[in-house]
């Protein structure tokens, strides 16, 4: 008599007999590992942002014109420089026809004062009578008004002859134009944009609740397009949108490294500060709904360790699990790892290790 299922199991129990044997002829997997790293760290949330200019204007015409130049698009201007120029043309005789206007009311003024001190004089001798001389006199301080009248109207035209040349309040880059020459112009009429493009600023929306974990001064990390730079906190407007429940914050980028309009990812803290285990990355392993590490037992075997995250920063997580600061992780090579296989720390990785962790 046969038995079959008899059979098969005594071959199971063969094969998992024998499988400690066969583990324990296999190669040693190389990884590389990391120090577990022990100190004071906050939860992040990553938040869109955008990279923006601290000077960023639509300059207008300042007087009526035609005009006879303006700069154009992508140009650099430095500040004091024309943006554009209006013809000037009548307020060259405005001004010609006020200087005018004052001479002439200065003739009338040295007119009525040498009628007045004739009339002083007539006046001492009884020769003439004292109203005429009152006339007269107040005909001078009527001329004198006039005088400073024609001064300020003179100063005025020489004002807006100024503004026939539009001056760039910054140095910038010319964005847009608005205008083009030959077009006539009145106070107010966008000509063209200007931009600084060596002032920068990031933006972000943030949750109301930032502001207690965060300051003005303060770094925070900013990431795009494969790069990675500290930021310094500028300001925090703690007013928030009452549909969104979200606040402003600006924060202060050098120049070279994205440009105006690009849009960023800032890690702001979300949590206060708490003494917290960190491993990179690379060391989590996720497999079939769970997350662990491989850290290494005496005997250079993979030991699992099954852990929980918090956000972390940069390359590091915060983890909780059955670790302690200076335990070593494997960060390359964990993937193929199983629980209780063998393993060769890599030579190159092997050199930065403590005396101790060999």
């Amino acid at each position: 008599m046969r038995y079959p299922g008899a059979f098969a199991l005594v071959l199971i129990a063969f094969g998992l007999a024998g499988y400690p044997a066969l583990a324990a002829t296999e190669s040693p997997a190389i990884v590389e590992v990391a120090e577990v790293t022990r100190g004071s760290g906050t939860a992040v949330m990553k938040l869109p942002g955008t990279v923006l200019s601290k000077q960023d204007a639509q300059i207008s015409a300042e007087v009526s014109g035609r005009l006879v130049w303006v700069a154009e698009v992508g140009e650099h201007i430095d500040e004091g420089e024309p943006l554009a120029i209006i013809d000037d043309h009548l307020l060259q005789l405005q001004l010609r026809n006020d200087r005018a206007e004052i001479e002439r009311i200065k003739a009338d003024i040295e007119y009525n004062q040498r009628q007045i001190s004739r009339l002083e004089r007539l006046a001492e001798q009884n020769n003439t009578s004292r109203s005429g001389l009152d006339e007269v006199q107040s005909r001078l301080q009527m001329l004198l008004q006039e005088q400073r009248i024609a001064e300020v109207a003179r100063d005025r035209t020489d004002y807006d002859l100024a503004r026939t040349r539009v001056p760039a309040p910054f140095s910038g880059v010319i964005a847009s134009r608005d205008a083009d020459v030959g077009e006539y112009t009145e106070p107010g009429d966008p000509l063209l944009r200007l931009v600084n493009t060596d002032s920068l600023e990031i933006s972000v929306n943030a949750p109301l609740r930032a502001a207690r974990y965060n300051q003005p001064g303060s770094a925070v990390r900013v990431e795009g397009d494969g790069q990675q730079v500290e930021a310094a906190i500028r300001a925090i407007v703690p007013v928030g949108d009452t549909l969104s429940r979200m606040m402003e914050v600006r924060l202060t980028l050098k120049p070279g490294y994205w440009q105006i309009g690009e849009a960023v990812t800032v890690e702001l803290p979300d949590s206060l500060p708490a003494d917290t285990l960190s491993v990179p990355r690379d060391a989590l392993v996720l497999r079939d709904r769970e997350v662990f590490v491989y850290t290494l037992s005496p005997d250079n075997t993979a030991v699992k360790v099954p852990v929980t995250t918090s956000p972390g920063r940069g390359t590091d997580i915060a983890i909780q699990g059955a670790l302690e600061a200076g335990a070593l992780v494997v960060v390359r090579g964990a993937e193929r790892l199983r629980d209780g296989q063998a393993v060769k720390i890599s030579p190159r990785r092997q050199e930065s290790l403590p005396d101790n962790a060999s």
